[in-house]
């Protein structure tokens, strides 16, 4: 059976739907000799009747009514995705919606958007922020244009574009500073630690690099956000390791900041998008913007 035109399966849903070729024809704007031909057609090309044909109405045969239905509910679905769209069309008008990872956001993007307002006035930027995994499904939903953070393994249906390295670092208070440059793993054993809880990606990677070197890590402090850490560190509680792009001053006189001295000790920090989606102007913009400034930063 060859393709079926369009046209003639709206035709017959109007016409099943009125139950009379003459409703269906008036609807469509075509003369009912119309209609009775292109439904004939239809009829022809799957090989059975569609109506039974009667002076007062077309009623729809047994295997018609099977096709209505099929049909019916496949437009519906047509119609919902049509409708969906529309709603993030609308969306999109002058606004931006992206997700950040929660160290990115307090860090650096309340720079990055100054910069982006006074480039854009008109613009409205609306920010989640969540960890890596969890802005996967909002970027398969739709629901934000990009995500701003860390690498993750096995994007199958998504893409990442490096924007820098992001090396862990120890922020040691300075009372506990000993001139040390950079610290091992082992030697993290000699302090009070200030690690990042246990639901972030940032202490998943201590635990698997500590893991790796048998170094078990004994915590005195858990905190979910790196500033926590940094200010807990700050204030002479301990040693926190925090990847570097969450510290934002390196002059604090109160602490000293050092590298981990491990070959695996970073991260790749850049833009994850969902593949095939396409960005209008504002968000194409701000990625470029998001990209020189965390350019800016690894240089």
């Amino acid at each position: 059976m060859s393709s079926i035109n369009l046209k003639l399966l709206q035709t017959f849903l109007l016409a099943a739907e009125n139950g009379s070729f003459r409703r269906a024809a008036e609807e469509s704007n075509r003369s009912p000799s119309a209609v009775s031909m292109q439904i004939r057609d239809l009829e022809e090309q799957i090989g059975i009747s569609l109506f039974i044909r009667t002076a007062q109405r077309a009623s729809l045969t047994p295997e018609g009514q099977v096709l209505f239905e099929e049909i019916a509910n496949a437009m519906s679905q047509v119609q919902t995705s049509l409708d969906r769209l529309t709603e993030i069309a609308a969306r999109r008008k002058g606004k931006v919606q992206i997700a950040c990872a929660p160290t990115l956001a307090a860090s650096r993007l309340g720079d990055i958007l100054a910069t982006f307002k006074l480039r854009y006035p008109r613009s409205i930027v609306e920010v989640i922020e969540i960890p890596p995994q969890a802005a996967l499904g909002l970027l398969q939903q739709q629901e934000v244009e990009f995500y701003i953070g860390p690498e993750l393994p096995n994007l199958t249906d998504f893409q990442f574009e490096s924007i820098l390295d992001d090396p862990l670092m120890a922020c040691i208070p300075a009372e506990m500073y000993g001139g040390e440059k950079k610290l091992l793993l082992s030697d993290l054993l000699r302090y009070p630690l200030i690690l990042l809880n246990r639901k972030t990606a940032v202490r998943g990677l201590v635990n698997r690099l500590t893991a790796a070197e048998a170094i078990e890590l004994k915590p005195q402090y858990e905190v979910e956000s790196a500033q926590t850490a940094v200010a807990l560190a700050s204030s002479g509680l301990g040693v926190c390791v925090v990847p570097g792009i969450a510290i934002t001053s390196r002059n604090d006189e109160r602490m000293r900041i050092v590298p981990i001295d491990h070959r695996d000790a970073h991260r790749s920090v850049g833009i994850i998008t969902a593949r095939g989606y396409v960005h209008h102007s504002f968000s194409e913009q701000l990625m470029n913007l998001i990209r020189t400034n965390l350019r800016e930063l690894a240089s």
